[in-house]
Parts: C-alpha cells; structure tokens; sequence
C-alpha cells in the first residue's frame, strides 16, 4: 500500500518559478552551413544541390518512414500468420 510519505513532488522549485530565465526556442538554432560554389574549382562540388532540398528530402523522408514500417511490420505478420 502507498502512504502519502512515498510520493514524490514534482512541482518546480521556488527558485525556477521566479527567475528570469529566457525561455528556450522553439526551433534549435544551427551554426550556417558553409557553402562551396561551383566557382571554387572544388572537384567535390559536381553534385551541387542546395541546402533547402536536402533539408525538404529528409523531412519527407522522415515523416513518412514511420508509417512505411507499421505497413511493413503489419503486412510481413499478416503475410506469416495466414501463410
């Protein structure tokens, strides 16, 4: 049986409560991404695709993948309960 002595408060301290501690951002913020130009004479540089793109593909990628491994994952154990 639990007494009201087990339980723990986890309301915040009097000193957080009253101090004036910026609140954090609601987006982390990145250092800016170097960029090379096709002006440098970089060899590295023949695959030239902007920062934005990459960025858009991977937010693509990760929001659907998620949802591509349930169907996966349910779809393989349908497949091996009935087979």
């Amino acid at each position: 049986m639990v007494g009201t002595a087990d339980m723990i408060d986890l309301s915040p301290q009097p000193q957080d409560k009253g101090s004036g501690a910026k609140a954090a951002p609601a987006a982390p913020q990145h250092d800016p991404v170097q960029t090379n130009s096709r002006e440098d004479g970089n060899p590295a540089s023949w695959w030239h695709v902007p920062q934005e793109q990459m960025e858009g593909a991977i937010q693509r990628l990760s929001r659907w993948a998620g949802p591509f491994a349930l169907l996966a994952t349910l779809f393989l154990l349908g497949w091996w309960i009935i087979g």
